[in-house]
């Protein structure tokens, strides 16, 4: 690639900005200048984070200190703005680098959720460990210190007028909502199908609906009796029941299903259908995103609304036969589980191929769950089940991708665990047998991440896959301070696959479904698959980027710091003291002069990405064994420039392996 390049891609949230400028490193570039020009004319210097020397936030741009990376997020783009994006090379600080001329990004980006006529795509900021919630919420350190910063932090997300609860949830809530606000507006009606119901907002919001059909699982609570935790089945979603019952008694036409699911299976759907007057099907909302707190605030989360009625009908006939499925057995009170839920009519139902629906120029296509014969128990490696029919559609669009695999998951199976079957076992397989394959992503869960990368490396080597999971900084260092990244049990909340996104064969798949075989076969859910639509496939893969990146360098931050620590004191598992003894990130690469090695060097992971934004969605390189490592499996060597005028570089470990991108200090955009 010998041309200079770059390219936006934009969603509800930010811009994603990569450029390259040829095969070789630039000699003398201290980095690059990164403008925002919008459809006026007017171009200013992205903002940068930095502190000054008592921890205030210092006003510099990206004049004042060039950018050492090759891509970069601009969280500062208006919202509902146009624009395009100038790369400047920089000798220094408002210096352009001489003989190197700017490259600007092809065509102009909106900063909003449109992606073509019928498709709106959200995504939250639900993103704790960053310094913007650092400094304006709390610093907590021991367990006493984070049960009263999570209270403090439960309180500021619950309160709908809270700044902090608004920057989180961006514009989720308005997605949420979106459906709900039509059938006011316009009248219809909205026939909804929701797991967790406990944010008083949203609750107030389905109040208010003149027609309104829910179906409602149980959200069970846990509380303190007696020094002991006792369950309260459905405790969670009582006063969300008891809300919808008094505006039904009010006036409202509500209509409120409930489905109380026996151990091992979750109502796990978050969707709604809108029919307009006539009582036709017009538009879907569905997604990852639980109606809670901290699904708007705390974790991440998607959400997507299509406007096609063929869809919408689809889902509505779904919505009828959880409804038939839950009629035919008597609700329990107190509650409790319904015995006989999820009969052989709904998932005969669900394990029928539904016809795709053709979207412009994409098409669509949904799997319902359970779609299996009956609920999958403990499964035996020497017995494993049948792959239900949703995730046999799961591993084809894996097994198809050409150039790239990105991905966030919560949780979709149990690591350690033969006989948890899930899509990243056989991404694995994949990957393994196929090193020129680009995979990124995060996983809530770090033990599903261990496993993954195990996996993978057994098989031979391949540095093209590279999965996170979510860590935060753990104590002040330098401009840094220290941070949380969780509030309750998931962080990363997506359930998002996107495959090859920059070719037209791309492919997203989301929805509610956690992406194994436990889903399929236990719960009640839905996986929305679209092909062919390269604005959703990109505004995707800009934010499972987004969540990979800012994650990365802190997780192998952390995970150095522990093997440091276990090795120094020659145990299994050190603590958290002696870890923090050892704590050094290296997050700035303003202190490497080389900083610009890793693009070029093809045996890295940063030379892959640097290649991969720019390509068009053209096959990539494999990464190459480092120098004076023999290749393993399937490793050739590269035939690019780069990579035979290649310098040498310091060995992989999973510090370096991680600084292939800066921490992103993650302030919220302003309005």
């Amino acid at each position: 690639m010998s041309n200079a390049k770059a390219i936006a891609i934009a969603n509800n949230d930010y811009v994603h900005i990569a450029w390259t400028f040829g095969d070789e490193a630039l000699d003398g570039c201290a980095g690059f200048s990164v403008h925002r020009i919008s459809e006026s004319g007017q171009e200013v210097a992205v903002k940068m984070f930095a502190r000054d020397a008592r921890g205030g936030r210092r006003n510099v741009d990206s004049d004042d200190e060039p950018i050492r990376k090759y891509s970069w997020r601009d969280v500062y783009a208006n919202r509902e703005g146009t624009f395009r994006y100038r790369v400047i090379p920089m000798a220094g600080p408002h210096s352009p680098l001489a003989g190197v001329a700017p490259v600007e990004t092809e065509g102009w980006v909106t900063v909003n959720e449109k992606c073509g006529d019928h498709v709106s795509v959200f995504f939250n900021r639900g993103i704790l460990a960053t310094q913007a919630t650092a400094d304006r919420l709390f610093k907590a350190r021991t367990k006493a210190a984070f049960r009263n910063a999570a209270e403090t932090l439960k309180q500021r997300i619950e309160n709908p007028n809270d700044g902090l609860r608004k920057s989180l949830s961006g514009e989720m809530l308005a997605a949420l909502t979106t459906l709900l606000d039509r059938a006011q507006r316009d009248g219809g009606s909205c026939w909804a199908a929701l797991y967790e119901l406990t944010d008083p907002q949203l609750i107030d919001c389905l109040c208010a609906c003149d027609e309104l059909n829910l179906i409602l699982a149980n959200n069970n609570d846990e509380v303190q009796q007696g020094g002991k935790k006792k369950t309260v089945y459905d405790g969670k979603n009582q006063p969300a029941a008891a809300k919808l019952e008094a505006a039904r008694q009010a006036g409202k036409n509500i209509t409120v299903v409930r489905r109380y699911m026996p151990s091992g299976h979750i109502g796990h759907n978050k969707f709604i259908v809108y029919c307009d007057r006539a009582g036709t099907p017009q538009a879907v909302l569905t997604g990852s995103t639980n109606w809670t707190a901290s699904g708007l605030c705390t974790q991440s989360n998607n959400a997507i609304i299509i406007e096609s009625q063929a869809l919408a009908q689809q889902y509505l006939e779904y919505w009828n036969a959880l409804r038939a499925d839950a009629e035919r057995i008597e609700v329990p009170e107190p509650p409790a589980a319904m015995k006989g839920l999820q009969g052989a009519d709904l998932r005969k139902g669900c394990a029928c191929a539904r016809r795709p629906i053709p979207l412009d120029e994409a098409s669509t296509e949904i799997w319902f769950s359970p779609n299996t014969g009956k609920p999958l128990g403990s499964a035996k490696k020497s017995q494993p089940p049948p792959t239900p029919a949703d995730m046999k559609q799961v591993y084809e669009v894996l097994r198809s991708a050409k150039q790239s695999v990105l991905f966030l998951a919560f949780m979709p199976g149990k690591a350690g665990s033969e006989g948890s079957l899930h899509f990243l076992k056989e991404l694995g397989k994949i990957a393994a047998a196929r090193p020129a394959l680009f995979v990124r992503g995060a996983v809530s869960d770090p033990a599903l991440t261990k496993e993954l990368d195990r996996a993978c490396y057994r098989a031979g080597f391949n540095d093209n896959l590279l999965v996170v999971s979510p860590q935060c900084i753990w104590a002040d260092f330098e401009a840094w301070r220290e941070e949380i990244y969780k509030y309750g049990h998931a962080v990363i909340h997506d359930k998002t696959i996107v495959v090859d996104p920059l070719s037209e064969e791309c492919v997203v798949i989301t929805g509610s479904h956690n992406l194994g075989f436990r889903a399929s076969s236990n719960n009640d859910e839905n996986m929305l698959i679209i092909r062919g639509d390269t604005a959703v496939a990109q505004a995707y893969a800009a934010h499972v980027m987004d969540i990979v990146e800012h994650y990365r360098a802190r997780w192998y931050a952390a995970e150095k710091a522990r093997e440091q620590a276990r090795r120094k004191a020659g145990v299994a598992k050190a603590t958290q003291k002696d870890v923090l003894a050892d704590w050094a990130p290296e997050f700035d690469p303003r202190k490497d002069p080389r900083w610009q090695d890793k693009y070029f060097q093809a045996w890295k992971p940063a030379f892959i990405e640097r290649l991969f934004w720019v390509s068009g969605g053209q096959p990539l390189p494999p990464l190459v064994p480092r120098p004076g490592e023999p290749g393993g499996r399937g490793s050739r060597a590269s035939t690019s420039a780069a990579a035979s005028g290649a310098r040498k570089g310091r060995p992989r470990t999973a510090a370096t392996k991680g600084r292939s991108a800066a921490t992103s200090a993650r302030r919220p955009r302003k309005k």
